[in-house]
């Protein structure tokens, strides 16, 4: 028998999760290149941070794939000194580690108190400035209660950085997943109009 990781649906998960990761890092260094100038304050909090949505429409997507992949390319940024300039591994694994199990842990609350198991599939327009704000809230404070646990950010700053993280992701997240909601509803009707049935979904 084969060694899982040589099994054709591992090599395609282990393949989507290398694909997340590179594309994610590569939104935030494009965006970071594109925004730097008018969107963030000289601390370097974004104002208006577009990654937000796009990590949450991955892992929306995509599910454990989607926060594997986002995992990695949080380590690649803070490791790289793309996001963080002299961080240490170690540090860089536990920033890591905090943003991808706080933004998973908000998905479930979220899902438990709306009583939306999937929230991708039940995702609406209305849903849309309540996920958005509920999980950059959750994920923005972890971050940075562990980046003020690792002596990189100052305790006496902590509300005001957590504030403004907050409003550019849930900025960020409101306007990226307003578009894929739009995208969704296009693609579905194209599918209508073409086939006369509604695309079927396969998680």
């Amino acid at each position: 028998m084969d060694p899982w990781i040589l099994q054709p649906e591992w090599r395609a998960r282990l393949a989507l999760i290398t694909l997340v990761a590179c594309f994610y890092t590569g939104v935030v260094v494009i965006s970071n290149e594109l925004l730097f100038y008018w969107a963030a304050d000289t601390t370097y909090r974004y104002w208006f941070y577009p990654p937000a949505g796009v990590r949450l429409a991955l892992i929306l997507l995509l599910g454990w794939p989607g926060l594997l992949g986002y995992f990695i390319a949080v380590l690649a940024l803070v490791s790289g000194g793309i996001v963080l300039e002299d961080a240490e591994f170690y540090e860089a694994f536990w920033i890591a580690l905090v943003r991808t199990l706080s933004i998973w842990l908000a998905l479930i609350a979220y899902g438990a108190i709306t009583h939306v198991k999937t929230p991708w599939e039940k995702l609406t327009w209305m849903h849309l400035p309540f996920l958005a704000l509920f999980v950059s809230a959750i994920s923005g404070a972890a971050a940075h209660l562990t980046r003020s646990a690792l002596g990189i950010d100052a305790l006496d700053t902590l509300v005001r950085d957590v504030s403004l993280t907050v409003f550019g992701d849930t900025l960020g997240s409101i306007v990226v997943l307003s578009l894929v909601l739009w995208m969704r509803k296009a693609y579905r009707q194209h599918a209508l109009k073409m086939f006369g049935t509604q695309p079927q979904h396969h998680r």
